[in-house]
């Protein structure tokens, strides 16, 4: 069996956080990146991260097909399932059409481009199909990539302050976390709320239990359910509430 080189990976876990630019007055967190279901998806995965020089953020639609990923940002590019709706989300917050050649349009150009409106960050740094699968023991030498409880251990607390700071210093417009509950029941609000720097989220939208949020002097938080086990109608109303409440913030 072979192994991810150590160094690489280790580093590429500590300093890697997702797409785009922390300039960018939108934030998107979630806990992890999905994917990834083979050993040689890594490897090719860490191998782009290295030779375009380990950059903390870097842009999708140059990243994916240098990784050997191209079925996002090519001519025969399809939706992502994750990002579709959250790029509906966007779209309709800015006023815009979210039909499907709308949101395929931003997925391959300017989702998660370093010159785009958006910065798309993670918890945690390792791609995984799920929650439920832990490939990284039989890829690994590294002692905290053994089980999941102690990659989580040893970069989750890390990982939320450098996120932390990261909001302090560039402070975004708004940081939309989407998801708010593992498979195994864990809650995702602590996280969350902890990133934010500040109490408890309430409800957003009067009445209705579809969105939490807090304000900020500089910046509005929301929390969102994952993209994946919502459906349309969902992110529209949140796009359509956020375009009257907040247009200012997406335009």
């Amino acid at each position: 069996m072979n192994n991810l080189p150590d160094e690489l990976l280790a580093d590429y876990a500590a300093r890697f956080y997702g797409f785009g630019t922390w300039n960018a007055k939108i934030w998107l967190i979630g806990m992890e990146e999905a994917g990834a279901a083979t050993f040689d998806e890594v490897d090719a995965r860490l191998r782009a991260w290295n030779e375009r020089g380990r950059k903390e953020l870097e842009s999708a639609p140059l990243f994916y097909p240098a990784a050997g990923v191209k079925s996002w940002h090519s001519a025969n590019a399809r939706i992502e399932p994750t990002w579709k709706q959250i790029i509906r989300m966007l779209l309709l917050a800015r006023g815009e059409r979210d039909s499907q050649k709308a949101i395929l349009d931003y997925q391959r150009a300017q989702f998660g481009a370093a010159e785009g409106g958006a910065c798309l960050a993670q918890l945690l740094p390792l791609p995984s199909p799920t929650t439920a699968d832990w490939p990284y023991q039989s890829w690994s030498t590294l002692d905290w990539l053994r089980t999941r409880p102690l990659y989580l251990k040893e970069l989750k607390s890390r990982r939320m302050n450098h996120l932390k700071d990261r909001v302090s210093e560039h402070r975004p417009k708004v940081v939309i976390f989407y998801g708010t509950t593992l498979a195994d029941g864990t809650s995702l609000l602590p996280s969350w709320i902890h990133i934010a720097g500040r109490g408890r989220f309430g409800q957003a939208i009067e009445g209705q239990r579809i969105l939490l949020s807090q304000q900020t002097e500089h910046t509005l938080f929301l929390v969102t359910r994952h993209p994946l086990i919502e459906s349309d109608t969902y992110f529209k109303q949140i796009g359509k509430f956020l375009h009257n409440e907040y247009s200012g913030s997406f335009a």
